[in-house]
């Protein structure tokens, strides 16, 4: 009867064992889960930062083409605005000075 008892108590000792060894084993199965979650979330983040700044770049090129595009848009209107405003003193000086010739005679 003892020797049942013993090898009883042996196999819920050895049980107990096991099972905090699997424990055990699952938590540092879950850290090494978690680590290598949060080492590819750093890596994918890192990576989306880079297109993000790759991004950033082009546009921030592209506004600055748009904008020089612009002011020589801007500048070519405003030298053809003045252009003809130039003409239109040009000849209305004219007509002044045919009209005032007109009214002498």
């Amino acid at each position: 009867m003892k020797y049942i008892a013993k090898i009883m108590f042996c196999t819920v000792l050895l049980s107990n064992v096991t099972y905090a060894a699997d424990a055990l084993t699952t938590s540092q199965q879950i850290t090494q889960l978690n680590t290598q979650i949060q080492t590819q979330l750093k890596a994918l983040q890192t990576q989306q930062q880079q297109q993000i700044d790759t991004l950033n770049n082009q546009l921030q090129s592209q506004l600055k083409k748009m904008q020089t595009d612009l002011q020589t848009q801007i500048q070519t209107a405003n030298g053809q605005t003045q252009n003809q405003m130039k003409e239109m003193q040009t000849a209305l000086q004219q007509q002044i000075t045919q009209v005032q010739g007109q009214i002498k005679h």
